[in-house]
């Protein structure tokens, strides 16, 4: 059996991070395998860089799944926006409080591990707020990143996970401002792809994607929204606007990275649902105990299949470039 180079691409999308944790540690379960054992590079934006990072330092990914499961309601209090100035507060200032997500992070990978610390080469997608331009923090898998590699990851997390409106801008330790990475890669399977090509010099046929979602819902956009300037069509409440842009970042993604290594190559995991589907913020118990069921559902339908394919050989030892 040929080694393929294989890509674990991690999608964003706040708490419903626990529907991609539940797959990921339920397959390993099921499979008696681990992913980081398997794939040669991981990549992640927000919700998906977070997990990518736990990953990458060698932490179970069933404890993954239980962070989200256990601390989902810290990091996402219910009744912000139900108290009566929690509109005005939202024109103003973020939704949620940064500096709980921080601290968590730091507890849970550790206020001095860096970037470099991963066992396996990462991809974490930010963007600059200030240079208005998409930022890879990369581990130093290339002669060229000489600087990523020596960040801290709480920052790198931070930086990744700074959604707006949910999150002020994260100020990194260099001063930079950073906002998620969901704005330019939510669904990073095109970055993986050319990462793969470009910079491990694989051929487009050597390269095979095992793209992880977060769900997502069928997307329409009704003929009011169409016609525009009606505010009930973009507000957070209806998430029209939001998952218009996340919709078409992955969508757009994933047809260019099948225009580049071929649809075959890529195998994408993402329930659909319907109904609305999940807030990205919402971590109420139902809530929870659904992202999990469905993450775990989807494992059992698809562990043989992907073990199968991306399992049966161990990934290729891999030392950073001194």
């Amino acid at each position: 059996m040929s080694q393929k180079f294989r890509v674990l691409s991690l999608s964003g999308g706040g708490i419903r991070g626990l529907y991609t944790a539940s797959f990921l540690a339920r397959v390993e379960e099921l499979s008696g395998k681990r992913f980081a054992d398997h794939f040669d590079l991981i990549v992640g934006t927000s919700t998906g860089g977070l997990i990518a990072l736990a990953i990458g330092l060698g932490q179970d990914v069933h404890s993954i799944r239980d962070f989200y499961r256990e601390q989902g309601p810290t990091i996402f209090p219910a009744g912000v926006v139900r108290r009566k100035w929690g509109f005005c507060k939202q024109v103003a200032f973020p939704k949620h409080n940064d500096a709980i997500l921080q601290d968590l992070i730091q507890k849970r990978i550790g206020d001095q591990t860096r970037l470099g610390d991963s066992k396996r080469p990462l991809v974490i997608n930010t963007f600059h707020a200030a240079g208005g331009k998409p930022v890879c923090f990369k581990t130093r898998h290339h002669a060229d990143f000489v600087n990523d590699h020596t960040k801290k990851a709480w920052e790198v997390a931070m930086a990744t996970s700074a959604a707006p409106v949910f999150y002020r801008a994260f100020q990194a330790g260099d001063g930079s401002d950073y906002i998620d990475g969901g704005v330019w890669a939510n669904c990073p399977v095109l970055v993986g792809v050319i990462e793969a090509i470009d910079r491990f010099n694989r051929p487009r046929d050597g390269v095979e994607i095992l793209s992880v979602g977060t769900t997502r819902t069928p997307f329409h956009l009704n003929q009011a929204a169409r016609r525009g300037g009606a505010w009930q069509h973009v507000s957070m409440k209806n998430r029209v606007a939001v998952n218009l842009l996340m919709e078409a970042n992955r969508a757009a993604s994933m047809f260019m990275a099948q225009r580049l290594v071929g649809r075959d190559s890529i195998v994408e995991i993402d329930r659909v649902v319907d109904g609305g589907g999940y807030e990205m913020d919402d971590a109420s118990p139902g809530t929870l105990r659904d992202l999990r069921s469905l993450g775990e559902d989807d494992a059992k339908s698809h562990v043989q299949a992907l073990s199968a394919r991306f399992f049966q050989i161990p990934a290729s030892e891999w030392t950073p470039v001194p």
